[in-house]
């Protein structure tokens, strides 16, 4: 069941990022939009965060307010030492280079205006030169993610979706960040490209030593590139833990529902069936908001909002009746 806590959050000095309590509201015309609530999670230095859920349960919005785009009604988020929630405009535009983005539609996140060149260098024409790259290995940078550099006059309409999101990755490497978030960055791509953008973000994150916040509402793909994997329903944190644990051994019964789908699960499907339609962000459900279509609800469920609480090791589970096999 989809609930709040910060039991699960990590203390060890590699610590990147340490979000806490992050709230999203968006008023609206007769009431406002919970789009996330209460979330914590970290980010250790290296490591990849799974972030999966059904379409419009605050996946990209906490990912994105985490670097302040938007700015969260309410919670902080902790970088380098400093709580940039508290940071000035202009403070936080010092920040900015850290944290970068590959979006979902590769294509049109690329200004069809300019040229391949242009794209990749434009960060370090605005922010200047760093210790990783510079106007005079763009070459090399692209290379490095599989763009001919004899290519680079050419404009993003002469390549393929794929080779787009290539470029994308470069675009966003230049800046030498220490944090990339991808914001479903293989959905439209083809089944064969999408193995390949995955071995190449894999490949940039050992070789540059970036940590990734990987958004998806495919299991699949998130399993095979993910360390560690946090399940969200309704702006909450369902379930978190390691990649190999959580789809061994899911517990909640929306990360169940969830698994269930993927093509050859072996999780019982009638067990883990979803009734009822998703409730409306504009009045969630009191309780744990899960409880409208999970099949184990009771009273406690329905008033009771439940704490996330360790259930193995580094597993945690929002859930009054977690399966626990």
């Amino acid at each position: 069941m989809a609930g709040s806590g910060t039991a699960h959050l990590r203390t060890t000095d590699d610590v990147l990022v340490r979000v806490e309590n992050l709230v999203v509201e968006f008023p609206i015309s007769g009431g406002t939009v919970h789009a996330v609530s209460n979330v914590s999670f970290d980010l250790v230095e290296g490591e990849t965060l799974g972030i999966v859920g059904e379409s419009g349960c605050g996946k990209s919005t906490t990912a994105r307010a985490a670097i302040q785009l938007p700015k969260p009604t309410s919670g902080s988020v902790w970088f380098k030492g400093q709580d940039i929630t508290k940071l000035s405009k202009e403070q936080m535009r010092k920040v900015r280079p850290e944290f970068q983005m590959i979006f979902q539609d590769p294509i049109s996140s690329l200004n069809p205006r300019r040229t391949v060149n242009e794209i990749i260098s434009e960060g370090l024409r605005v922010w200047g030169e760093n210790d990783s790259w510079t106007l005079d290995t763009i070459d090399e940078l692209m290379e490095s993610v599989g763009i001919d550099p004899r290519y680079g006059e050419r404009k993003p309409h002469q390549f393929s979706g794929g080779q787009c999101q290539r470029i994308s990755i470069a675009r966003a490497l230049v800046l030498d960040p220490k944090v990339i978030i991808c914001d479903e960055p293989v959905s439209a791509l083809d089944v064969s490209v999408q193995a390949q953008i995955l071995n190449l973000l894999e490949d940039m994150k050992e070789r540059y030593g970036v940590s990734l916040m990987f958004i998806s509402h495919d299991l699949s793909v998130v399993k095979n590139i993910s360390d560690r994997v946090m399940v969200m329903y309704m702006g909450k944190t369902c379930e978190i833990a390691g990649s190999d644990e959580l789809f061994e051994r899911p517990t909640h019964h929306y990360t169940r529902a969830l698994m269930a789908a993927i093509p050859g699960a072996e999780v019982n499907v009638e067990e883990t069936s979803l009734a009822g339609e998703l409730p409306s962000a504009i009045d969630p459900p009191s309780g744990c908001r899960f409880n409208t279509r999970c099949p184990a609800a009771t009273d406690q469920c329905r008033t009771e909002e439940p704490q996330l609480r360790d259930v193995g090791v580094s597993h945690f589970v929002a859930c009054h009746h977690p399966v626990l096999d």
